[in-house]
């Protein structure tokens, strides 16, 4: 019994290899990507990938901003390495540069609370508003032109120079400015 068990199943497998032979088989494998551009409408937004430490960060800055409360805004800045000028250091820090900056007629605490409200990017280990900052003109899409209109967004070349704000994933706020 063994034996014949033995032959027919060596005769099933010659059979199936016979019948097989020759024939190719093709896996089609299909990826389906899924790009989604959130905004925040309100300070309650919770955006995927992003610690929790940025999303206070955000929320204060722009509940400050909101509030064109200048010194409560500076509070906030990393005190070791916040850039707020290409220039040189203003006498009376980040909320004086501000100050002035509004009486000139461009109030960067409007702009803030725009780009708060935009996508951010991540760039160069920074969560950076808006999302615009590593975007070259030429690859906007007409929604992002959109929400990029009330900045009256500024691109030199291939570079966007408008107000943008930077923070570490661990939640310092490490710059806000604008130009090049």
């Amino acid at each position: 019994a063994v034996g014949l068990l033995a032959a027919l199943t060596a005769a099933v497998g010659f059979v199936v290899a016979d019948r097989t032979a020759g024939v190719e088989t093709e896996t089609t494998t299909v990826a389906v990507t899924t790009t989604r551009t959130v905004t925040a409408t309100n300070t309650e937004t919770t955006d995927v990938g992003v610690s929790a430490a940025v999303l206070d960060k955000r929320d204060a800055m722009l509940e400050a901003a909101e509030a064109n409360d200048y010194d409560a805004l500076a509070e906030l800045a990393d005190a070791d390495e916040f850039n707020y000028t290409f220039g040189s250091a203003v006498q009376g820090g980040p909320a004086q540069y501000w100050r002035d900056r509004a009486a000139e007629g461009d109030d960067p605490l409007d702009s803030l609370a725009l780009i708060l409200r935009m996508p951010y990017t991540l760039a160069t280990g920074h969560y950076v508003w808006p999302f615009a900052y590593d975007k070259n003109p030429d690859t906007l899409t007409d929604y992002e032109r959109d929400l990029l209109e009330p900045l009256g967004t500024s691109f030199a070349g291939e570079s966007y120079l408008g107000w943008r704000a930077g923070i570490r994933p661990d939640g310092r706020w490490v710059y806000f400015v604008a130009g090049d």
